[in-house]
């Protein structure tokens, strides 16, 4: 799962006291997964060409958390930049947390929904809880600990999936005996 490293980037960058350290690790993992989808993945179990009524839920769902995403992502603007909107300003305090989380909750919902995915569920709740911690605690440690759960977690899943599905041998190779 790339989203440990994620969660983990989330804390890393709160002792440098800058947002380089977390895109960079951001960076660092999708080249990662793709890589990993690539050479780990592509080889065992091939590509998939899904059909149309699959390709319409799909667009569909992305639609849907494009605009929870934005409305997610203005909500976390205004919360960290702590600016007034509409005489409201957010604080530290558990309304506008518990407003992300859920936003946070339902975009993690939705992506293990249109893609048949639920596993996604408890990863979303992982992330929920490390932002939540966070910004209730005042610390960034919840990221550290979910993500190392949620990293552990993917390195114990890519080791079991490397061994159930070996790579298939190639015509004319040999092996020795």
């Amino acid at each position: 799962d790339p989203l440990g490293p994620h969660l983990l980037s989330g804390w890393v960058s709160s002792p440098a006291g800058s947002d380089l350290p977390n895109l960079e690790l951001m960076c660092a993992t999708l080249i990662a997964f793709a890589l990993g989808k690539r050479f780990v993945t592509v080889p065992r179990m091939g590509l998939v060409e899904f059909g149309a009524d699959r390709k319409a839920k799909n667009r569909k769902g992305a639609a849907l958390l494009f605009v929870v995403g934005l409305l997610g992502g203005a909500l976390y603007i205004v919360a960290v930049t702590n600016i007034e909107v509409l005489g409201w300003r957010p604080g530290r305090g558990s309304l506008t947390t518990l407003g992300l989380s859920l936003v946070i909750l339902v975009i993690f919902g939705g992506i293990a929904y249109w893609m048949d995915f639920p596993r996604m569920m408890l990863l979303g709740l992982a992330f929920a809880a490390a932002f939540a911690g966070s910004r209730l605690l005042d610390s960034h440690i919840t990221f550290l600990i979910a993500g190392a759960l949620v990293l552990g977690w993917g390195l114990v899943l890519l080791v079991s999936f490397i061994r159930r599905y070996p790579l298939p041998r190639r015509a004319g190779s040999h092996e020795r005996e």
